[in-house]
């Protein structure tokens, strides 16, 4: 069953430079979910459509490509739908120096390249349609009713994948919207066949996709309900679905706290109700979390760590730590108390939009685990590093 949520979209300044800030807040508690910044003087890549040439294809690795904008890689799984600019061989695939559309799935993160795909997409909230491809599919959440009123729907060339929320939509207005979509597609493949060499062919400029698109919420179940933001022509592009904050007394950020979450998100040190801290240190290659006891008093060693390991979950989804991640927890008796400290991480991962992987405890002691990779951390998005520095305040007047 899908939970209502609603997302803060205001402007942020950070050390002399401008942001946009998007936070996502559970409807019932109000409890903050993910926060993702992004940066105006550096525009995401994500949804853009190049001709790219093909530097090289390993083979069960991927491809390897180049736009006017960045280096992209392609996964081999991936790569089975080509749309061909320039064939440099009609006999074998993804020859270097061919020619082909590529769409932009993830930014660049850390050291690697943007992640791309050769099936070109429109996303919606009400739908996705893709090229290559055929067919008409539905979300799981649909109700029967609603797949069988939709199914008549007919479309253009390609994929089309009918999200939840085209269940609420008006028929006749989705019909439209998909024709319209199935234009765009056109002009893409068109556009794309008149270049000679790597070039920029589409973007979209539709602010409510984007935002829609900046977490995976069926993932986790979520269906945003409304967008607040204190800027009206923000609320002028975004429709229906927006509230505009008028309130002169207090901010937008303020109301909701961002500011002082944000100076806390960027802190090496979270302190726990016991007393205890976990210490965060994020690097290049790995991020390592340290349990301490500090002022935790005569609390005994496992309820300090089972209140840890909850934070430990909570703090890498909101920082949105990615790779490989290792825990020194307080030192336990028993593999009974060191199960029921994964069973705790398993389950809280659970609710994460990316996926996490609890590998479990080694010979030394430490807890392995892994979190997918989807766009960059608040820590290196704010500040452009990845090793963290000493940071008193917040500058986001």
């Amino acid at each position: 069953m899908d939970r209502e949520c609603f997302l803060v979209y205001d402007s942020y300044r950070f050390s002399g430079r401008d942001f946009m800030v998007l936070a996502c807040f559970g409807a019932e508690d109000r409890r903050l979910l993910y926060i993702r910044f992004f940066d105006e003087s550096d525009r995401s890549l994500v949804g853009k459509v190049y001709v790219a040439r093909v530097e090289k294809h390993i083979a069960g690795i991927g491809v390897f490509l180049v736009t006017p904008d960045s280096h992209v890689f392609v996964r081999e799984k991936d790569s089975r739908a080509v749309v061909y600019i320039k064939r440099q061989s009609q006999k074998k695939e993804l020859s270097q120096g061919d020619l082909v559309l590529v769409q932009i799935e993830r930014d660049a993160i850390k050291s690697k390249e943007p992640l791309g795909g050769f099936v070109i997409t429109i996303k919606t909230p009400y739908f996705l349609l893709k090229r290559p491809g055929e067919g008409i599919s539905f979300s799981k959440r649909l109700s029967a009713s609603d797949r069988e009123r939709l199914s008549t729907i007919r479309h253009a060339d390609g994929a089309l994948l009918l999200r939840t929320a085209a269940g609420e939509a008006d028929p006749v207005w989705l019909k439209q919207a998909i024709g319209e979509a199935g234009e765009t597609l056109d002009g893409i493949l068109a556009d794309g066949a008149n270049h000679t060499g790597p070039a920029l062919v589409w973007q979209d400029n539709d602010l409510l996709n984007r935002l829609m698109s900046a977490f995976p919420f069926a993932r986790n179940h979520l269906f945003v309900s409304r967008i607040i933001s204190s800027d009206k022509s923000v609320c002028d592009r975004l429709g229906e679905i927006s509230r505009l904050y008028q309130d002169q007394g207090l901010g937008l950020l303020d109301l909701y706290r961002i500011r002082t979450i944000t100076d806390d998100l960027l802190k090496k040190e979270v302190w726990l109700r016991s007393g205890a801290n976990i210490v965060i240190e994020q690097t290049e290659a790995l991020t390592v979390i340290d349990v301490n006891s500090a002022k935790a008093g005569r609390s005994d060693a496992f309820s300090i760590n089972m209140e840890a390991a909850r934070e430990i979950m909570t703090q890498i989804r909101l920082r949105n730590i990615s790779g490989i991640i290792i825990t020194d927890f307080m030192k336990m008796d028993s593999d009974q108390q060191r199960s029921s400290v994964m069973s705790v991480m398993r389950q809280m991962g659970q609710m994460d939009f990316a996926r996490v992987t609890v590998e479990g405890f080694t010979r030394l002691g430490l807890l392995e685990m892994t979190r997918e990779k989807l766009f960059a951390s608040v820590n290196q998005t704010l500040t452009g590093r990845i090793n963290y520095d000493t940071i008193s305040s917040v500058d986001a007047q």
